[in-house]
């Protein structure tokens, strides 16, 4: 299979980027190294950072093909290098094929023409005869469901209806490649459904797919191969469980950096000099399985004897409220006084968390005291970094670290009936 998309060492730099205003002094400077740059027979730079850095990939005729990372990776810029919205600073893109792209809400439309009159207009740049967009016409309308509006100028269109005449052209013009953008994120979920379908579709019917999409579930469903961009250069590539295996790490990674350091817990009348994390052996560890053995273990250092001290610890994802809870004063094992530098380990058997990262807040209560010892907070972060599906679990990656994370104990039967009103209601099933 030979390709569709190539990018041969792309850099892209933005002249002039950077803070500041324009000056008189800055346009002499930049005019002398310019000639400076010629005189020396050496193309000048442009200066400003790297959106992208040598950058190589091939995206093969027929493929769906991701591209992921954090905002401000350089997604975007690689779209619109390969549209020719704007050009590489060094490197070549080849491509096999006529582009439809998506890139921004009401990219490639008119917004003074009528959504009639963009549908001609956008057929015709991309090459196709009167006869050839007749024939699609009626497609493109039902599918952006815009017919009440066809006749209404695009500036009068709300962002979604942008987005569904935008998406609706660009991609039931026969592209031989199609270019899709985050701007899926705008529309409703019915839309964005729809548009998951119609690009399935086309890879279906051996079109090439370039997708940039933080849906991740959505990447993998679609998807077979991409990267991960990270600050202009490429993290990752290969299958696209990989990819997005590697860019979930990073993302958990940057999240733990972010909760680890809240400052030391601060307490009335109790220090908390540490908090740490190990697996059944007692080992010290921040990683964890799900159905490990996790303990946690607080060190305090009372400035006073505090009798009956509850300790409370919570497990959250991030959101609001905890998953677990495990309390003192829930299951009444409260020690009588605390007076002297203490350990305090709570373990947790079968730790029911699927792969994510997890903060761990903390508090005290003492029996005699006005108020919390040690206020809920933040005291430390521990990732559970694989689950217990086999290797050839189908569930999609994304999907454990975006929607539930508790996994609990449960098994499947599948058995079959030779009920006829079973039968009979199952007629005509098409899974």
């Amino acid at each position: 299979m030979s390709w569709a998309i190539r990018f041969e060492g792309v850099s892209k730099k933005y002249p002039g980027a950077g803070w500041g205003y324009p000056s008189l002094r800055g346009d002499l400077s930049r005019l002398g190294r310019s000639v400076a740059a010629r005189f020396m027979r050496r193309k000048g730079d442009p200066g400003g950072p790297f959106a992208l850095r040598d950058v190589s990939f091939d995206v093969k005729e027929g493929e769906a093909f991701a591209i992921v990372g954090p905002n401000g990776a350089g997604k975007t810029t690689a779209l619109k290098l390969l549209t020719r919205i704007s050009f590489p600073t060094r490197g070549r893109i080849r491509v096999r094929g006529r582009i439809g792209a998506l890139i921004e809400v009401g990219s490639g439309i008119h917004p003074e023409l009528t959504g009639r009159e963009n549908i001609w207009l956008y057929g015709r740049i991309m090459g196709m005869s009167r006869q050839e967009i007749s024939r699609r016409f009626d497609e493109i309308v039902d599918f952006a469901e815009l017919g009440d509006v066809l006749d209404r100028t695009v500036k009068r269109y709300s962002s979604g209806m942008q987005l569904r005449l935008g998406f609706s052209i660009a991609s039931h013009l026969d592209p031989d490649i199609f270019v899709v953008d985050e701007a899926l994120a705008v529309g409703d979920a019915g839309f964005q459904a729809k548009c998951v379908e119609r690009m399935m579709r086309l890879v279906a019917e051996g079109r090439t797919l370039l997708f940039v999409s933080h849906n991740l579930t959505a990447v993998e469903a679609i998807c077979r191969r991409g990267i991960f961009l990270l600050d202009g250069q490429i993290e990752r590539d290969g299958a696209i469980r990989e990819v997005l295996q590697s860019y979930v790490d990073w993302i958990d990674a940057r999240q733990q950096e972010r909760w680890s350091s809240p400052g030391a817990p601060r307490g009335r009348g109790l220090a908390v000099e540490r908090v740490s994390f190990h697996d059944a052996s007692g080992a010290e560890c921040a990683a964890f399985r799900t159905g490990d053995t996790i303990e946690i273990r607080i060190a305090v250092r009372p400035s006073r004897p505090i009798v009956q001290p509850a300790f409370a610890f919570g497990i959250t994802d991030g959101r609001p409220g905890s998953l677990i809870i495990c309390s003192m004063a829930v299951d009444g094992q409260v020690p009588p006084v605390i007076d002297r530098p203490t350990v305090v380990s709570c373990r947790i058997h079968d730790l029911p968390l699927l792969p994510r990262v997890y903060q761990t807040w903390c508090s005290v209560i003492g029996n005699h005291a006005y108020g919390d010892l040690l206020d809920w907070q933040i005291v430390g972060t521990f990732r559970v970094m694989e689950g217990p599906l086999g290797a050839g679990a189908p569930a999609p990656l994304s999907a454990l670290r975006t929607s539930g994370v508790i996994h609990v104990a449960h098994a499947w039967d599948v058995a079959t009936t030779g009920d006829p009103d079973v039968v009979a209601a199952a007629e005509g099933y098409s899974p």
